[in-house]
């Protein structure tokens, strides 16, 4: 059996991916990268994104984020939004501040569309933004959250969601969802943060924020990066 040329299924995998963005990614190439050059690059990749924690992650998972490119067709066989993890076709360069500066626009479009939408206050969608993903639009946790708003799967199909890296339906998927966490709690916002992170079970089995260590801090940080942004004034 012929070996594939690792080095030119991931430029292809580069190229389908840069087609579908609205702007040019800096990715680094090489001629002459073997099998296991690419496996070092994905694993110093890998690393990479797990110091720098910006995903919600769910009680029980590491903070391991990755981002993902166009599934292989075997691992598309099993299930709808394949999670492939470690290997060269997972792992895809964060967006540098530059690129994620130019997807602004868009972003704050959607997250004042939606926000109006679903009567809620863009800078809290914006607070959540800032803590699921830091604004990574192609960010994937460990345990499958996907996205700008780190939609699960079921959660996505759920809510209609067909492509969670899509900026416009990740947004109205978890605009939607935090509108129906406070709803759900009353318009308790701690309570309604707690259940996006953990889930609603465990928010009603504990009656309040339940006792992970991550779900806590992420309702801390939720609501400090809430609270500047109200101070900064602005949309």
């Amino acid at each position: 059996m012929k070996i594939p040329d690792i080095s030119s299924l991931m430029n292809q995998k580069i190229a389908e991916i840069q087609s579908r963005l609205p702007i040019k990614m800096n990715v680094p190439s090489s001629n002459k990268t073997g099998f296991a050059k690419e496996l070092e690059n994905a694993s110093a990749l890998s690393e990479s994104a797990a110091a720098l924690a910006g995903s919600a992650i769910k009680p029980g998972e590491s903070a391991a984020p990755i981002i993902e490119m166009e599934p292989s067709a075997e691992s598309s066989k099993k299930t709808k939004y394949p999670l492939v993890s470690g290997s060269y076709e997972s792992v895809y360069p964060r967006l540098s501040q530059t690129q994620i500066n130019e997807l602004m626009p868009r972003i704050d479009a959607a997250i004042n569309t939606y926000s109006k939408q679903f009567g809620l206050d863009p800078k809290l969608v914006r607070a959540v933004i800032k803590e699921e993903s830091g604004f990574q639009p192609f960010a994937l946790s460990t345990s499958g959250a996907m996205g700008l708003m780190q939609l699960m799967p079921g959660t996505a199909e759920g809510l209609g969601v067909t492509d969670a890296y899509n900026i416009e339906q990740n947004i109205l998927g978890g605009t939607q969802y935090l509108y129906y966490q406070l709803k759900a709690f009353d318009g308790d916002l701690k309570l309604a943060l707690a259940a996006y992170n953990a889930g609603p079970n465990a928010v009603k089995k504990y009656g309040g924020i339940p006792p992970y260590t991550q779900t806590q801090n992420y309702v801390k940080k939720v609501m400090n990066s809430y609270e500047m942004y109200q101070a900064l004034g602005d949309n």
